[in-house]
C-alpha cells in the first residue's frame, strides 16, 4: 500500500520510470543510471517508491572492484645500521 505524497516529476525521474518499463527485469541504480544517461541514487527513488510509482522487488549480486589506499614502500638508508 503507498503513501499519498505528491511526487514532483523532473526529466530524471521520467526517465528512471521509461527505463524501468522499457526492462525486462528489475534493474540495480547502477543499470538504472547507464540507461538515464546520469546517475541515479537513492534519493530520487525513495519517494517515487514511497509513492507506489516503483517497487523494490529484491536484490542482485553484482561484481564489484573495491579500491583501499595502501602504504607504499621505496628503499632508504641501507647504512643507517
Amino acid at each position: 500500500m503507498s503513501k499519498q505524497i505528491k511526487i514532483t516529476m523532473n526529466e530524471k525521474r521520467t526517465a528512471v520510470l521509461k527505463a524501468l518499463e522499457s526492462a525486462k527485469e528489475p534493474l540495480t541504480l547502477a543499470e538504472l543510471s547507464a540507461l538515464v544517461g546520469e546517475e541515479v541514487k537513492t534519493g530520487t527513488t525513495n519517494a517515487m517508491v514511497t509513492a507506489g510509482l516503483m517497487k523494490k522487488v529484491g536484490t542482485k549480486k553484482v561484481a564489484k572492484t573495491v579500491y583501499v589506499e595502501v602504504a607504499t614502500y621505496a628503499l632508504g638508508d641501507t647504512k643507517a645500521n
